[in-house]
């Protein structure tokens, strides 16, 4: 299992002396709920001075009909580039890789969709390679999407979870209510009833909404190491450079070495919360059950 990081700037050589050799790296103009994209020259420079590197794509932004004919031509380019692989999120993709024959491995990448290996094997049977599972579910019905799939399999273990995305700009209109200038791209805001932070964040493609507790996968990722998944996901947005340079590394002590005795996982763990202000789970070890409150 090899940790797979989305890297919240352009400084790969910064990543690369972390420990990190697999990176996903967000495309402008193709991707959304990310700082950092990079333009097709940009991947195009970075495959040439680190050959050695994987390179995984995000291409996740729902498309229009206007787009398709650019996208059709930026995925042809793309595939000249020996990529590792590309996160699709729109069909748009999947249709244009089979249509033009390309050969660029596939990740099926639709969020809260990815939940059951009937679902994956059928997307193994259209062509992709991968998928990302989604967050929103156990991490014993991971292990049992693992036992039913041969589609090699990607986990998020790290970062800040987005809980939904809006095509419309929320943070600008909301300041011309206001009657405020909008002086930043993201703001920070608290649901009172629950005492719960999350963050927004504005760009060209809209308004993202995130959890405001970074998400810890440090104890699940030993049992995804042991049971074969392919990568654990990291997404860098919005985490701090000092927290960056020590759990990173981290990360990769617990995918490069083995940990049989429960005292050592633990210790780790220990350091991650401590590193990460975090014991966040997430939905690993709880079921996603929710029920609509009855008015009293």
């Amino acid at each position: 299992m090899k940790l797979l990081v989305c890297p919240k700037d352009k400084d790969i050589a910064k990543e690369i002396a972390r420990g990190t050799s697999s990176f996903l790296l967000g495309v402008k103009s193709y991707t959304t709920n990310q700082d950092c994209c990079f333009t097709v020259e940009e991947i195009k420079d970075i495959r040439k001075k680190y050959p050695s590197i994987e390179i995984f794509l995000l291409m996740n932004k729902n498309l229009y009909n206007d787009e398709i004919e650019s996208l059709k031509k930026t995925l042809q380019t793309l595939d000249t580039f020996a990529l590792q692989g590309i996160f699709f999120y729109d069909q748009a993709i999947l249709y244009l890789h089979q249509k033009l024959g390309l050969k660029t491995p596939l990740v099926w990448n639709q969020t809260h969709l990815v939940t059951n290996y009937n679902t994956c094997n059928y997307y193994q049977q259209q062509g992709c390679s991968y998928a990302l599972l989604a967050g929103e579910i156990t991490l014993d019905e991971m292990l049992t999407i693992k036992k039913n799939t041969s589609l090699s399999l990607m986990v998020t273990v790290l970062g800040y979870p987005v809980m939904s995305h809006s095509r419309r700009k929320l943070l600008t209109h909301y300041f011309k209510y206001l009657k405020k200038p909008k002086t930043k791209d993201r703001y920070q805001i608290k649901e009172t009833m629950k005492d719960t932070t999350y963050f927004l964040r504005e760009d060209e493609t809209g308004t993202s909404f995130y959890q405001g507790k970074c998400l810890n996968g440090s104890r699940p990722l030993f049992t995804l190491k042991e049971n074969d998944f392919s990568y654990g996901v990291v997404f860098e947005q919005s985490m701090e450079e000092a927290t960056l340079d020590q759990i990173i590394p981290l990360f990769h002590t617990i995918l490069n070495n083995d940990f049989p005795k429960e005292e050592d996982r633990d210790k780790i763990v220990k350091q991650s919360v401590e590193l990460l202000e975090s014991d966040n789970t997430g939905f690993f070890y709880q079921s996603t059950i929710y029920k609509v409150k009855k008015n009293e």
